[in-house]
C-alpha cells in the first residue's frame, strides 16, 4: 500500500492553523491548513475519491468534525475557535 496521510496526522496542522487565525469559517480553516502541509502530503494523498474531492480533504473535514465534536474547537454560527479551557 503506498503511504499516505493518516487522518490523526491533521490534528496539530488544524489546531495550529486556528490557534494563528484565532477565528476562521471551516472553509479558511481547510484552506490556511491545507498551505501549511501541502509539502508534506504523499501523491497518495491527491487521489480523488468517488465523492469528487481529493483524499487530504476528505481526511481532514473528518478530523475537523472530530474536533468539533469533541468540543476542542467550538462551532458558532459557522465560524471556528479554539476551545482553550
Amino acid at each position: 500500500m503506498e503511504k499516505r496521510t493518516t487522518k490523526p496526522e491533521y490534528v496539530e496542522p488544524l489546531l495550529e492553523t486556528l490557534r494563528t487565525l484565532k477565528i476562521a469559517s471551516e472553509k479558511d480553516l481547510l484552506a490556511q491548513t491545507y498551505e501549511l502541509i501541502k509539502e508534506r502530503l504523499h501523491p497518495t494523498d491527491f487521489v480523488q475519491l468517488p465523492n469528487g474531492e481529493p483524499r487530504w480533504l476528505y481526511q481532514m473535514q473528518h478530523m475537523l468534525d472530530g474536533l468539533i465534536e469533541s468540543g476542542k474547537i467550538l462551532k458558532e454560527d459557522g465560524v471556528l475557535i479554539i476551545n482553550d479551557s
